[in-house]
C-alpha cells in the first residue's frame, strides 16, 4: 500500500503541486516521502511517492528507474512473483540495486516493453511509469482494480494523477462540481460506478488497462481482457476441486512474502478460513488473526472466527463493536472518505482495520473476491428463479406482505421481498433491485444511470448466472467491495492481499462453468469441494453470513437521531416526502429500508463534510 501522485504536460509543468497532493495522502504510506521533478529548470513531469514499506524496507525507494535511466516507475502495491522476475533479469545480466518490486517492473519495461512486462507480472498495482526519452506518461491499473487510480485534466491541459481523489483536489488548480450522473448512480448501487467520478471532469483508469498520455494527446488500452464466463459444466468436478485448491495455495503462498510480519482477517465464514488455513499449513509460527464481534443479533460471526482460529492454532484478536460506536465511526469515515460509499460493512471494516493498526500489523490477507469469483451469492440462483416465477409476482407479493419485518441480519423475509420486487425486469436492472439501494424512479434518475450494466450485458455469457457474476466482478467488486476495503486499509496504514483475486484464480473459476459453481441451492461448490480435506464440516457447510453492520436496527434504537432532518438534506437528489416516507415506515417497522437510509445519510454526511461541498 502506498499512494502515488503527480502532474504531467509534454511541454512543461508546474511540479510544486505534487508535495500537497502528495502529503493529502500520507496516511495511505506513512514510511517515507519522496517527490522528483524531471525535465531539469524546465520540468514536464513531477512525481510524488507517500510509501508503506513492505518489501525491501530499507533500499526500495520510488520512483524506481531501470538500470538504462529511460523509465520511472511508481507503484501502489505489489507485484508478488517480483523474486523469479528478478533472477530472470539479473541471469540476462540486468544490474538492479535494489530487491525492491518496483525497480523490477522499470527493468521489465525497459527490455521487453510495457505490455509484455505487465503481462508478466502476477498482483496488485496501480502504477504510473514515464519514459524520459519520449516524453510520455502511462497510468496502470491491475488486472481486478485492486489498487485505485485517479486523473483529471486542468484548465491549462496538464494531466493530474493520484490515488486518492483527494490528491486531485489538492491541486489549486482543480475545480469542484458534483457529477449528477455519479449522485444518482451512488443512490442506486451506493457506490459511485466506474468510470465516473463523484466530480465532473474526474476519471478512474479503467481496471485491467493503461493510458498513454503525450504531446500527441490521450491513448487508452486494455492489456488484460476480463475471461468469459462459461455456462454449464464442462469438464470434471472433481478436477477442477484439485486444480482450485492448487491455485489458490499458490496465491496465499506468494501473498505471504514481505519482510514484515503478515496477519489474517477472519469472519466466520468459509472465504476467510480457507485463506488461513492454507498460510497456517506452511507457516512455522502461529498465525495472527482478527475479527470483529458486533453486539447486534444475526450480526456477530466473533465466536465462529474463534473457532476457526483455535483450529489452525494462531493467536487470535477479537475486536468489539457495538451501537454507540455507530456515530463516531462514521464521523471518521466522513473525514476520510474521498468519494462517498454506503457499504454499511465500511464501518465495520473501519473499524477493524483501526484495531490491527494499533496491533502493530500492516500487512494483511483477506477473503475477499470469493462470492463474486466462485459464484457465493443467493443472487445467482435468484436469477434462475426470476424468469419462471415472474407471472406469479402478484401471488407472491401478497404472500410477503404477510412475513414479519425483521432487521436482524440479511433474513429471509428481507431477501424475499428484494426478491419479489425485481420480478419482471430486465435482468441487469433486477440484479440493482436486488444489490443495491434506491430504485431509479423514486430518485426520477436519468437513462444514463444504466449505461455501465447495459455495457456489461451486451459482453457477458448466455447464462443468467455467469451474466450476474460478471456484472458483481466487474462492478460491485471493483467500485463497491475494493473500495471499501482500500480506503478503510489505507486511513490506517495497511496493505489488504486478497488470494482470490490472483488472475490465474479468476480465469481458472470463469473456466469451470457456472453448473459446478452453483446446483440448486447449493453455492461455491467447487471451493467446498477443493477445501474439504482443510475445513471441518461446520466451516464448509455454514450458511453465508455476510460481514455487515446493523444499520437497520441502530437507526430504529440508538442512532435513530440521524436520520430527523434527512429529508432536507437530501433533497436535491430523493424527494422529500418519498425520503420521510421511507424513515416512517423503518421506523414504525413496516418495512426494512435500511439500504436506502444507509445510502441516504452517507450521502448527505459525505457532501457536508470535508471533502464534499462542506
Amino acid at each position: 500500500m502506498c499512494a502515488i501522485a503527480g502532474v504531467f504536460k509534454a511541454t512543461g509543468v508546474d511540479p510544486r503541486p505534487v508535495k500537497t497532493m502528495t502529503h493529502s495522502m500520507d496516511h495511505r504510506g506513512p514510511d517515507a516521502r519522496t517527490i522528483r521533478r524531471y525535465g531539469g529548470q524546465s520540468p514536464y513531469a513531477a512525481i510524488g511517492v507517500q510509501r508503506l514499506a513492505i518489501v525491501d524496507v530499507a533500499h526500495g525507494v520510488q520512483p524506481a528507474q531501470d538500470p538504462s535511466g529511460r523509465y520511472r516507475v511508481a507503484l501502489n502495491g505489489e507485484i508478488y512473483n517480483h523474486k523469479q522476475l528478478r533472477q530472470n533479469l539479473v541471469a540476462n545480466g540486468a544490474a538492479l540495486k535494489s530487491h525492491s518490486d518496483t525497480e523490477v517492473v522499470a527493468a521489465l519495461i525497459a527490455r521487453n516493453g510495457l505490455e509484455r512486462a505487465l503481462s508478466m507480472c502476477h498482483g496488485m498495482f496501480a502504477m504510473a511509469v514515464l519514459d524520459t526519452q519520449e516524453r510520455h506518461l502511462f497510468l496502470v491499473r491491475d488486472r481486478m482494480g485492486v489498487k485505485p487510480l485517479h486523473w483529471t485534466q486542468l484548465p491549462d491541459g496538464t494531466i493530474a494523477f493520484a490515488s486518492e481523489i483527494k490528491g486531485l483536489m489538492a491541486h489549486p488548480a482543480v475545480q469542484r462540481s458534483l457529477n449528477p450522473d455519479a449522485v444518482e448512480s451512488f443512490l442506486m448501487f451506493e457506490y459511485v460506478p466506474s468510470p465516473l467520478c463523484i466530480w465532473s471532469g474526474f476519471h478512474k483508469v479503467q481496471p485491467g488497462t493503461w493510458m498513454r498520455f503525450s504531446d500527441e494527446g490521450t491513448e487508452t488500452f486494455e492489456w488484460w481482457s476480463k475471461p468469459t464466463i462459461l455456462p454449464g459444466r464442462p469438464g470434471n468436478f472433481d478436477k477442477w476441486a484439485k486444480s482450485l485448491h492448487g491455485a489458490l495455495q499458490v496465491a496465499v503462498n506468494s501473498r505471504c512474502e514481505a519482510d514484515v510480519p503478515i496477519g489474517f482477517l477472519l469472519s466466520g465464514g468459509l472465504d476467510s478460513a480457507a485463506v488461513a488455513t492454507m498460510a497456517a499449513r506452511v507457516s512455522t509460527t502461529p498465525l495472527q488473526t482478527f475479527s470483529l464481534s458486533i453486539s447486534a443479533d444475526g450480526f456477530d460471526e466473533g465466536e465462529q472466527a474463534a473457532h476457526t482460529a483455535a483450529a489452525i492454532g494462531a493467536t487470535h484478536h477479537d475486536i468489539k463493536m457495538g451501537p454507540r460506536d455507530l456515530e463516531p465511526l462514521l464521523k471518521e469515515i466522513t473525514a476520510g472518505m474521498d468519494e462517498p460509499l454506503a457499504d454499511s460493512s465500511l464501518i465495520a471494516t473501519w473499524r477493524l482495520m483501526a484495531a490491527i493498526k494499533t496491533s502493530g500489523i500492516k500487512c494483511v490477507l483477506s477473503g475477499d473476491g470469493a462470492d463474486e469469483v466462485l459464484g457465493g451469492y443467493p443472487t445467482y440462483f435468484a436469477h434462475r428463479l426470476a424468469g419462471p416465477a415472474a407471472g406469479a409476482r402478484g401471488l407472491l407479493k401478497a404472500a410477503i406482505a404477510r412475513l414479519p419485518v425483521r432487521t436482524n441480519g440479511v433474513t429471509q423475509d428481507y431477501m424475499a421481498r428484494r426478491f419479489v420486487l425485481g420480478l419482471g425486469l430486465p435482468w441487469q436492472r433486477r440484479h440493482q433491485v436486488w444489490m443495491g439501494s434506491w430504485l431509479a424512479e423514486e430518485i426520477n434518475a436519468s437513462a444514463g444511470v444504466w449505461s455501465r450494466p447495459d455495457q456489461i450485458a451486451l459482453t457477458s455469457c448466455a447464462d443468467p448466472i455467469g451474466r450476474a457474476m460478471a456484472l458483481d466482478q466487474q462492478m460491485y467488486l471493483a467500485d463497491g467491495v475494493l473500495v471499501k476495503v482500500d480506503r478503510a486499509a489505507g486511513a490506517h496504514g495497511i496493505e489488504v492481499r486478497s488470494p482470490f483475486l490472483d488472475h490465474t484464480v479468476v480465469e481458472l473459476a470463469a473456466s469451470m462453468g457456472t453448473g459446478h459453481h452453483i446446483r440448486g441451492i447449493a453455492n461455491k461448490r467447487v471451493l467446498r469441494a477443493a477445501m474439504a480435506e482443510l475445513l471441518p464440516t461446520s466451516v464448509l457447510e455454514r450458511p453465508k453470513k455476510g460481514f455487515g453492520t446493523p444499520v437497520g436496527p441502530w437507526l430504529k434504537g440508538h442512532a435513530r437521531h440521524l436520520l430527523d432532518d434527512l429529508p432536507e438534506r437530501t433533497a436535491p437528489w430523493i424527494p422529500p416526502a418519498t425520503c420521510a416516507r421511507v424513515i416512517q415506515e423503518h421506523c414504525d417497522g413496516i418495512a426494512d429500508h435500511r439500504r436506502r437510509l444507509w445510502t441516504a445519510l452517507t450521502l448527505a454526511q459525505w457532501v457536508e463534510g470535508p471533502h464534499g461541498l462542506g
